[in-house]
């Protein structure tokens, strides 16, 4: 007699045997191999090869739904802003939310509203998500699971910065980093809410940049900051920094900020909060 299963796994089953086409059997194979979490066991089951990413019917599909949205005859592999902005409402993705960076990250966003057939293809097929309605769900099962997953949530945080950035630029404008910064740690869907009740960090953040860093963003500033910002939601304290630490500048000049000016301890930082 087969394993009876929660409503919840229930779901997931039905929602892996509808992204993949497999059967129960191997759905249930490989959700219990990833905890559950059905995102994550879509993407094991393709990443093994058990898919059909390469199948030619699976790209064709997919290449035929781009060319809707194409508008430059001069330019056929090219999608630009307008056109990139109705297909977001065709899957029923925010252009402000954390969902359309998911999406950029998939497809492989050459810059800010933007699409290239090369990446729309590639990043749908190897999730199999062939029709417009595929992609729709998928996106829809992401933002249900992306708050508990910090592995995925890292990986959009961190094409963010290369979707941002203007041409061969190495840097992001100030005021575009926090931007970004915003809606990835205070998103409703980010698996790094930088906040807590005692300590507003993302806001401590932007006032800290735009009040004394005041200079550009590099990658490494983007990178290390996700890494100090889950730190500090686990030691609120900030003994996990030290002078002897590999952090960037950055980094160090904000903790010296939040010792100094919002945690009352002077030059020294003695009187950290609790």
């Amino acid at each position: 007699m087969p394993p009876g299963y929660s409503s919840q796994q229930k779901s997931a089953i039905s929602q892996f045997q509808n992204f993949t086409q497999a059967d129960r059997n191997s759905a249930v194979k490989f959700l219990k191999n990833y905890g559950w979490d059905p995102e994550a066991a879509v993407n094991g089951f393709f990443s093994n090869g058990s898919g059909t990413a390469n199948n030619p019917g699976v790209k064709s599909s997919l290449s035929k739904i781009f060319d809707k949205y194409r508008e430059d005859a001069n330019s056929p592999d090219t999608a630009g802003m307008e056109q990139t902005m109705k297909y977001l409402g065709d899957i029923d993705v925010s252009v402000e939310g954390l969902d359309f960076l998911v999406v950029s990250e998939i497809i492989q966003a050459p810059s800010m509203g933007e699409m290239s057939r090369q990446g729309f293809v590639d990043g749908w097929a190897a999730l199999q998500c062939d029709t417009l309605e595929k992609q729709k769900q998928y996106i829809q099962q992401v933002k249900q699971s992306l708050p508990s997953n910090k592995a995925a949530f890292a990986k959009v945080y961190s094409y963010t910065f290369q979707l941002a950035k203007t041409g061969n630029q190495k840097t992001l404008p100030l005021d575009h980093a926090c931007a970004y910064w915003e809606v990835v740690f205070n998103s409703p869907l980010s698996a790094v809410r930088w906040t807590s009740p005692s300590s507003p960090w993302s806001e401590w953040w932007v006032e800290f940049l735009t009040t004394q860093w005041k200079r550009a963003i590099n990658k490494d500033h983007w990178n290390q900051t996700l890494k100090f910002a889950q730190l500090t939601l686990e030691d609120e304290s900030l003994s996990f920094w030290n002078e002897e630490s590999s952090w960037p500048s950055i980094i160090d000049e904000f903790v010296e900020w939040v010792k100094k000016d919002k945690r009352g301890g002077g030059e020294n930082g003695d009187a950290m909060e609790e």
